[in-house]
């Protein structure tokens, strides 16, 4: 992930942190926003793989974002102002807390719907 984090002690505190709030928007473009920073801050997540993503989180239909979620994301700093994200999960009020990324790969899949009753 790429974003440009304050350089502050908020942001020095935050980043030791396991689990940090944010909101991930994906459209064409994967987003991360968080918001415990001052300024709220924004990054942009690169070489991520659409559908490995959506068997890990549904896509929430209409609208400007095929998901957008309050998440919880774990990082690990590679360098000056990228990211590796360690652990991602995304909250769907159907299915409750969806790993996405899980030590740096890609969780297991999700089971999402119930064969048996549709």
């Amino acid at each position: 992930m790429h974003i440009r984090f304050p350089q502050n002690l908020i942001t020095v505190d935050l980043l030791k942190q396991k689990q940090i709030p944010c909101l991930v928007r994906i459209s064409n473009e994967f987003e991360v926003i968080f918001f415990d920073t001052v300024p709220d801050v924004s990054g942009i997540v690169y070489g991520w793989d659409r559908d490995e993503l959506e068997r890990r989180a549904v896509a929430s239909g209409g609208g400007e974002y095929a998901h957008s979620a309050r998440s919880l994301i774990t990082l690990m700093r590679e360098e000056n102002d990228i990211y590796q994200i360690v652990d991602l999960k995304m909250f769907y009020r159907s299915f409750g807390w969806c790993a996405v990324v899980k030590n740096g790969q890609y969780a297991d899949t999700g089971k999402f719907w119930n064969d048996d009753i549709l």
